[in-house]
């Protein structure tokens, strides 16, 4: 049983988790990840019993919650976070607000931090799992079908079709949604340009594309904490999870930004912190410091 209260602005829901006492001023936004939506995320409920109870936990429904990715986009995302963010920003004022990325997610929080135009300021961003799709689609596709959906969709998009679908056996037995070229290219992000909007975190990027969202996050003064699932079934053997943490987490701070002091791997988590005992009572602990820390100013400090 979950207990709480629905938030409402425009065609926007957001679920509020509530607890016994006074109500929170601060905020702790939640974000989830591709195919998730409400209280899909294992640790949800727990995370939201556990922070500090001067911040409450919200659940932004976006419209590309569930099915809803295959037509939608980061940006789109990121703007419908804005309205979120200044419904709460006007209720209240006083108030800190904090986003947490999930998966999927955490491109929607680092695009909020990063991306141009006029947004309501976040006092910090946790990115859970911040992990690449291209490099995470290699699990789920044979290389010679993946490079033909790739090929597909840039058809498409040439031809001018790109919000038209690919054919069903592309997405949905797989990801469960049907895609739109456009959608599907920005996923995969096909190389050498490796240009697509949702491919923030992949291991080959070089540095400059990570100070065009990290860099730019460190610039505009949010606090961030990163939390990389040590045991995450969706980041290649190849990658060094470690050393492509250690380039995000430079590219943030050589611009200026402050990183909370448990940023880093979270060992033993799978991608979601499936994991209960000692494995989630970790992320529990370094999300609860992370916020303390925004709420005193003292990002960086201590």
């Amino acid at each position: 049983m979950y207990v709480g209260r629905k938030h409402m602005s425009a065609k926007l829901v957001a679920f509020e988790h509530t607890r016994d006492g006074p109500p929170p001023q601060n905020t702790l936004l939640f974000v989830p990840g591709l195919t998730d939506g409400l209280l899909t995320v294992p640790y949800a409920q727990s995370l939201a019993a556990a922070i500090p109870s001067s911040f409450s936990f919200v659940e932004i429904l976006l419209s590309s919650a569930y099915s809803g990715w295959g037509t939608s986009s980061i940006s789109q995302d990121v703007d419908e976070m804005a309205q979120c963010v200044g419904y709460f920003k006007s209720s209240r004022p006083k108030g800190k607000i904090v986003l947490m990325g999930c998966s999927t997610g955490c491109q929607d929080v680092l695009g909020y931090c990063s991306f141009e135009g006029s947004r309501p300021l976040v006092d910090g961003a946790i990115l859970q799992a911040p992990v690449s799709d291209r490099e995470a689609f290699e699990f789920f596709f044979k290389p010679e079908d993946y490079r033909k959906h790739n090929e597909l969709a840039q058809q498409m998009c040439k031809e001018g079709r790109a919000e038209e679908m690919l054919p069903n056996h592309v997405s949905l037995p797989i990801l469960g949604a049907r895609c739109t070229a456009r959608r599907w290219l920005s996923l995969t992000s096909p190389g050498p340009e490796h240009a697509g909007e949702d491919d923030m975190f992949s291991s080959d990027l070089d540095d400059r594309r990570f100070q065009l969202t990290f860099g730019v996050a460190g610039k505009r003064g949010v606090a961030l904490m990163i939390l990389y699932s040590g045991n995450d079934g969706f980041v290649p053997a190849k990658v060094d999870k470690e050393a492509l943490v250690a380039r995000m987490e430079k590219a943030f701070m050589d611009a200026g930004g402050k990183l909370g002091k448990r940023s880093g791997i979270l060992p033993g988590a799978s991608h979601t912190v499936k994991e209960e005992g000692m494995v989630r009572q970790d992320l529990h602990e370094r999300v609860t410091h992370f916020l303390r820390s925004v709420e005193r100013g003292e990002v960086g400090e201590t």
